[in-house]
Parts: structure tokens; C-alpha cells; sequence
């Protein structure tokens, strides 16, 4: 298949950077050594000359909306002209209530605001759901169509992961899965 950024403002001959974060994690996460090689994996499974890949060696430091205007300037330096900027990006929760620290889109509203003086334009991250009936649409398709929406979180992903269960290609390539799983089996022997 092929997934497109759907936006007014991206060419429909655009070079898309994927420019993932590949350091040190918290403990409870994925390594970066291991993300880089389902970046690896999935690079390889896309095979489009259209989609440069390059890791940046850089910590998330959870900082919401902030952080997100510090990543379009990374990206400007690597020559980027648009950013994507996903719903609650690097978004946390409170230790104290659980609840998130900033509104879901936040991010992308501060993104927004600081395009024009960063030199940049800010994609908003479109909502996209899988469904049953139409595969993946916006979510406000979903929902204005009566749509069986698939959902499966990242805490019951890691479950199915550790136990061996099969994970749906709708949610993940098997290459990526296989990767992923490896690890997991490999960090359940140490």
C-alpha cells in the first residue's frame, strides 16, 4: 500500500525525511538500538526512493509543545521545509494523577504559531484509525460513517509481544513484529 501525508500544503511529489529518535530511552522502553533496526526492517519493506531515512541520536525529553518547536528546528537544520507533527507530541502523564500533562493537540497548535517566524510549515498529524469496512480513514470518518474502528493499545501490544501472540498487519509490519519480538525473547533470557 501506499501511505501518503494528506495535507494542503505538502507536494504531491514531496521527499519525505523520516528523522526518528534513536537515544537513550527510559527503562520501560524500546532501546534505540533495536528502534534503529526496525527502522532498518521497515525501510527495506518500503523500498521508495521517495523516503530518506536518517537517525537522530537524541534523548525525547517528554516536553509536549516545547519540545516539538525544538524538534521543526532540528529539522530545518537537516533541510527540511515541513514538519509533521503528531497528536500529543512528546506528551507525558503527571506522576501524581496520571493524567497528561498537555491537551492532545497542543503541539501541533504552537507548531502552528511559530511556522511563519521558524521558516517552516507544520503538518498536523492527521487522526487515522483502521477499520474494519474501509481499512485506514481519518477518525472522524470512522465515526461520521459508522465504522468499525480496530483499536489495540501499546500496553496490550507489549502483552501479545512477550506471550507470542500473533500481532494483526494492520497494526504493525511482521518484519517490524519479528524485530520486536526478538528482542523481547532475547530480554526474557537475560
Amino acid at each position: 500500500e501506499d501511505y501518503r501525508v494528506l495535507a494542503p500544503n505538502v507536494g504531491k511529489d514531496a521527499v519525505v525525511l523520516v528523522h526518528p529518535t534513536c537515544g537513550p530511552t527510559q527503562d520501560d522502553d524500546i532501546p534505540g538500538i533495536v528502534r534503529y533496526a526496525t527502522y532498518e526492517v521497515l525501510k527495506k519493506e518500503l523500498n521508495n526512493p521517495r523516503i530518506l531515512w536518517q537517525y537522530l541520536p537524541y534523548s525525547m525529553h517528554m516536553a509536549g509543545p516545547r519540545e516539538a518547536i525544538q524538534h521543526m528546528i532540528m529539522r530545518k537544520n537537516y533541510g527540511c521545509t515541513h514538519f509533521i507533527v503528531g497528536r500529543d507530541m512528546a506528551g507525558c502523564k503527571s506522576c501524581v494523577t496520571g493524567d497528561d500533562v498537555y491537551g492532545m493537540y497542543d503541539a501541533q497548535e504552537m507548531a502552528q504559531k511559530y511556522a511563519a517566524e521558524l521558516d517552516m510549515q507544520a503538518v498536523a498529524s492527521l487522526d487515522v484509525v483502521y477499520t474494519e469496512e474501509s481499512a485506514y480513514v481519518t477518525a472522524d470518518i470512522a465515526k461520521a460513517r459508522g465504522l468499525a474502528v480496530k483499536k489495540l493499545s501499546g500496553t496490550k501490544f507489549r502483552q501479545m509481544l512477550r506471550a507470542g501472540d500473533d500481532i494483526p498487519e494492520w497494526f504493525a509490519f511482521k518484519s517490524v513484529v519479528s524485530v520486536l519480538r526478538d528482542h523481547v525473547q532475547h530480554q526474557a533470557k537475560a
